[in-house]
């Protein structure tokens, strides 16, 4: 095996062949129980890492993922938010 590394560039192709194989696009149903605390967290982490402008970091993953793909999140985000009784606590939080 040869120890040349792979550019962001091959990650990033990798990565969109991946998530446009047969049955990506499939839903799959899954139940989470979560405290509320981790609800605040995974919002953010979703908000911070997918749903700004600004993303906390460089990933060929996220740099790959479609419009569907983060308008998906954005549901689950709103969805986690709203089922944990959290939406308007969380807008709040975030003006602090």
């Amino acid at each position: 095996m040869s120890n040349v590394p792979i550019t962001s560039k091959e990650k990033s192709k990798i990565f969109q062949t991946i998530l446009s194989s047969p049955g990506m696009n499939e839903k799959c149903k899954i139940q989470l129980m979560m405290s509320r605390q981790n609800i605040l967290l995974l919002s953010r982490l979703i908000e911070a890492g997918l749903l700004t402008d600004k993303t906390l970091f460089d990933d060929e993953i996220v740099g790959a993922l479609s419009k569907d793909s983060l308008e998906e999140f954005k549901s689950i985000h709103e969805e986690i938010l709203q089922k944990g009784a959290l939406t308007e606590f969380y807008e709040r939080l975030k003006m602090i």
